[in-house]
């Protein structure tokens, strides 16, 4: 029986399709707390020598001498803390996966894609951008959308925070949530 024989026929262009193939995997998106954006110390000191309230200031001021940072405290909102008697109240996860979030996001990453395919890396960068941006705009909508399903405050959280709003007391939480496009190596 003899040998079989195989042969393989490279067609001209077929090193630069996978050059381009190889590219769309290196580019990323994410959403979510980078370790620059982690301290809330600075703006919580910052707010409290605004805020005109005793209860607020005393508040703000206890939570910027907490050493806990913004990716933890998001972290542990995500999660929930029994022990401190906090409901999980996830962001990230279901915010760009919601109807409505989800699409603009795909939208662009599908774009990305077809633009390094095509090899056009500047598109697919700005493409992957928007695609990044839209999931940090869903993230940060979150805290407010009615399709959250968090639990409310509880009435001892409200009285001590002055605010009826989960997870909206400074806003610090929020604004440091951020989209971030990457190129992976």
């Amino acid at each position: 029986m003899p040998t079989p024989q195989i042969t393989i026929a490279r067609k001209l262009g077929s090193q630069n399709l996978m050059d381009r193939v190889h590219q769309v995997t290196k580019l990323a998106a994410y959403v979510g707390i980078p370790a620059d954006n982690a301290s809330r110390q600075d703006v919580l000191l910052a707010m409290a020598s605004k805020v005109k309230g005793k209860r607020k200031k005393a508040y703000l001021q206890h939570a910027a001498a907490n050493d806990v940072n913004n990716a933890e405290l998001l972290f542990i909102h995500t999660k929930g803390s029994p022990i401190d008697k906090i409901p999980a109240r996830p962001v990230i996860e279901p915010a760009v996966q919601a109807s409505g979030n989800k699409e603009p996001i795909t939208r662009q990453i599908t774009a990305s894609v077809k633009a390094s395919l095509a090899g056009d890396k500047d598109e697919a960068g700005k493409r992957m951008v928007a695609a990044s941006l839209a999931g940090q705009n869903a993230a940060r909508k979150w805290f407010t959308d009615a399709r959250n399903g968090w639990e409310p405050n509880t009435p001892g959280t409200i009285k001590r925070k002055g605010s009826d709003r989960p997870l909206i007391d400074t806003g610090a939480l929020r604004a440091a949530i951020v989209g971030i496009t990457r190129q992976e190596e």
